[in-house]
Parts: structure tokens; sequence; C-alpha cells
């Protein structure tokens, strides 16, 4: 057990279906923060080849900034803040309590970087983060939001005039496509009725980056980059990668055990059909996944 939720951990950046909100609250309030730190190696190595990517955007800042969504804060601390300039303080956000409570504990920096608990889906935004910030930057979180229009909208909102946003967020992945067609298989359809709510945000989107462009503008955002990119994850232990997804899925507890087993090995099939290579001999799993990127300003005449 303890071993699949090592591997849940490595790869909660692709899965959202894993990380779906449950109650509200993104799987990272159920999980030990220490254990999350250890485990995030991949959300590190993407965070700090997007930060090295938008350096020239970043480094110059030296206002007020937030991190949405910044879990226990070692990548706050680590990566974000050390690319702005000397001068910038931030705040790093989060819904989940606990991991508030660790990264302030944790990874806090006096004078300019401290953490508070907030959901950036609320419709209720606090006026105390109103316009306040030069610069808002959320990496590997939007994809949790069930209303991620919402979302920007409060970020626009607390953001100063040519106050500017850098997000990065997973976008479409193939195992929705299964648990859709496995969702009309007479077998499962009583217990997969709200299959939906497992999907990202964009995952249906027949073109995510002109949906997401499309979006944002309509909120107010001036669009400096958007782009969609394919990147992937290797398993090399297929059997535990796809238990510790199925582990997750709320509805399979709904079905008798005779179905729910036939259920677990149906989809390790499909998914291992769709995304199985041989790597020196091995099996594994190299599963594509797409992101979306975005800069934008809030651009005010």
């Amino acid at each position: 057990m303890l071993q699949m939720l090592l591997i849940f951990l490595k790869i909660n950046l692709i899965f959202y279906l894993i990380l779906r909100p449950v109650n509200g609250n993104s799987i990272k309030s159920f999980v030990n923060p220490s254990m999350y730190v250890e485990n995030n190696k991949l959300q590190k190595e993407k965070a700090l080849a997007l930060i090295n990517e938008f350096s020239e955007n970043l480094k110059n800042i030296s206002g007020k900034c937030m991190d949405v969504g910044c879990g226990p804060g070692d990548v706050t601390k680590n990566i974000f803040l050390p690319a702005l300039n000397s001068n910038a303080v931030v705040i790093g956000t989060d819904i989940s309590e606990s991991m508030i409570e660790y990264a302030n504990r944790m990874s806090s920096v006096k004078n300019r970087l401290k953490y508070e608990v907030l959901n950036i889906e609320t419709k209720q935004l606090p006026n105390q983060y109103i316009s306040e910030f030069d610069h808002i930057i959320s990496l590997h979180s939007l994809h949790w939001c069930n209303d991620i229009r919402q979302a920007f909208k409060n970020i626009y909102r607390m953001l100063r005039s040519n106050g500017t946003m850098l997000v990065l967020f997973a976008a479409t992945e193939d195992i929705f496509k299964i648990l859709d067609i496995m969702a009309q298989d007479k077998d499962y359809a009583p217990y997969m009725s709200d299959i939906k709510k497992y999907t990202w945000p964009f995952q249906d989107s027949v073109n995510p980056r002109s949906e997401l462009k499309e979006l944002l503008e309509e909120i107010g955002f001036t669009i400096i980059h958007c782009s969609l990119r394919e990147t992937h994850f290797v398993a090399d232990n297929p059997d535990q990668f796809l238990s510790s997804i199925i582990s997750f899925l709320e509805f399979i507890n709904k079905m008798p055990w005779d179905r729910k087993e036939k259920f677990k090995k149906d989809l390790k099939q499909k998914y291992s059909e769709m995304n199985s290579c041989k790597q020196n001999n091995d099996t594994i799993i190299l599963d594509l996944y797409n992101v979306l990127i975005a800069f934008a300003q809030k651009r005010i005449p």
C-alpha cells in the first residue's frame, strides 16, 4: 500500500482523476506534506524548465507576487522566488490547510515569503487580495478546478494594472477516453454516471489552446504567450502504476466485488494496450499527455 502511495505521489501532476478535488479539496489535503515534498521530483523539474523559459520576464519583477496552488511551498521557495528580483515579496496560497501550515513552517522566508489558505475558485474573493499583485503564477494546479473561468476571473481581479500571470496546467490525457468508453459498457454504466466529474476543464476541447486564449481574452487579459505542448511520463511498473490510479476512482467502491475486479482488469488491459512499449526487453508505460502554458497581462488603459 505504501509503495502504491509513493507511485501516486510521483505521478500526481499528470493524472487529474487521481488529484480530483473531493468535496472542494484537492487530494493534497489528504497527503502528508513531507512525503509529498519527497516525491514531487517531476513537478520540480517541470517548474524549473518553465521558470527558465520565462526568466527574462520574471527577473525584473520586484513587487508583490502570488503562487496559486503552492502546496508545501518547496517549489515556491526554491524555484519561483529566486527567479524574481531580490526586492519581490511572495504569498503562496493553497486550498489545503495542512499544506499551508507545513509551508509556513518549512518554506517561509522572513519579510519575503509567507503562505495563506485560499480557494482560487471562490466567488467571494477576500478584499485584501483585490488589485494587490504585480505577478501571479500557478504551476500544476488549475486543472483541479471545477470552475476554471472563476479561477481566472479571480486571478485577473487580484492583479494590479499591467500585472502579469504565468500558468502551466494539464490539458488532456488519454485515460479519460478509456473511461468514457468503459462508461458505455452495460456492466459499468450504472456506476459511472458521474464520470465527467473526473475530467479536466479542457479534456474534451477540440482546440484547447484556442479555447484557453478565448477564455482569457473574454475575462480581459492581453495574451503574450499561449501554447499547447505534448509531454510524457514513463512508468516502469505498469501494474503498480495502474493500481495507484484505480485506488482513487471513487465510483468503483459502489460495484460488487466481482464487477470491481472485472473493471480493474479491463481498465489495465485497455490502458496497457494504448500506452505500453518495450524498453530493454521490459514492458513500460509511456504515457503522452498535453499541458497548457499561458503568459498574460492585465492591461488597463
